[in-house]
């Protein structure tokens, strides 16, 4: 019965190093994807920044900053969109596991119970069987110790 609660303790430590190894692979995953939003948005500043130094007018000067506005705005919505995105899918890695470990930790305590009913039974049988066996051994040595009546002689 010992082994199990060690098996038990030993699942626990290897789900809870799971959702660690899981919750941190989902961190790397974010920080490229935000890598990513950097660099695209470091670009755009790049384009964006030479088109309003090529602008000839204020109309051409407006047509720039609204794009740069746009993209700006999509650039953040794909950043939270992003983010949004890893917490849902750690969220749902981390309730598979732990349905995972509550079944088999179910399964283990199912057999630890199963275990210990069929210990409990034998025991109870063993002890059953001890005390019949000590009973007849009393009778026997309560029988040889009394004394025989002898039959009486009739006169």
């Amino acid at each position: 019965m010992q082994n199990q609660f060690v098996d038990l303790y030993r699942n626990g430590i290897k789900t809870t190093t799971e959702l660690a190894r899981m919750s941190l692979e989902n961190w790397v995953k974010l920080q490229e994807r935000q890598l990513g939003i950097v660099r695209n948005i470091l670009d755009e500043n790049r384009r964006s920044t030479e088109a309003l130094g090529e602008a000839k007018s204020f109309e051409d000067l407006m047509s720039a900053q609204t794009r740069l506005a746009g993209s700006q705005l999509e650039r953040a919505a794909e950043f939270w969109s992003g983010v949004v995105h890893t917490a849902a899918e750690q969220q749902k890695a981390w309730i598979e596991q732990l349905q995972s470990q509550v079944g088999q930790t179910k399964d283990r305590v199912r057999e630890t119970y199963e275990l210990t009913a069929r210990t409990s039974e034998e025991i109870a049988r063993t002890a059953a069987n001890q005390v019949s066996r000590a009973t007849g051994s009393l009778r026997e040595a309560a029988s040889a110790t009394q004394p025989h009546e002898r039959p009486r002689k009739s006169a």
